[in-house]
């Protein structure tokens, strides 16, 4: 059971090749999780989930995308391991400071 859960897309980029998976970000006690949803689950959704305690922040990134070079935020969580995994999701700060403050302070 969740606790919160936002409509989002996990952004991937793997060597040259980038890609973006549709699904639902969600936060329980001890986990950030993703599912990928629709068609996405069948055919390319690989699902992620982390424990918090693996997780060292949450933040906000801008990146300028697409033809008409348009901002756009997107959240971005930042591993034990210095990875980092890209979420779009409707409202980036909103869901920094949802995990930031399952973290207990630590990000």
């Amino acid at each position: 059971m969740t606790d919160l859960s936002w409509p989002a897309t996990r952004l991937l980029s793997i060597g040259k090749r980038s890609g973006a998976v549709r699904g639902h970000l969600e936060l329980t006690q001890t986990h950030l999780r993703f599912r990928p949803a629709g068609l996405a689950s069948k055919l390319d959704g690989t699902p992620f989930a982390v424990q918090f305690r693996h997780i060292v922040g949450a933040g906000i990134v801008e990146d300028v995308v697409g033809l008409f070079k348009r901002t756009r935020q997107r959240l971005c969580v930042t591993l034990g391991d210095g990875s980092e995994q890209f979420f779009e999701v409707g409202r980036p700060d909103e869901v920094a400071e949802a995990v930031r403050s399952r973290l207990g302070g630590r990000a």
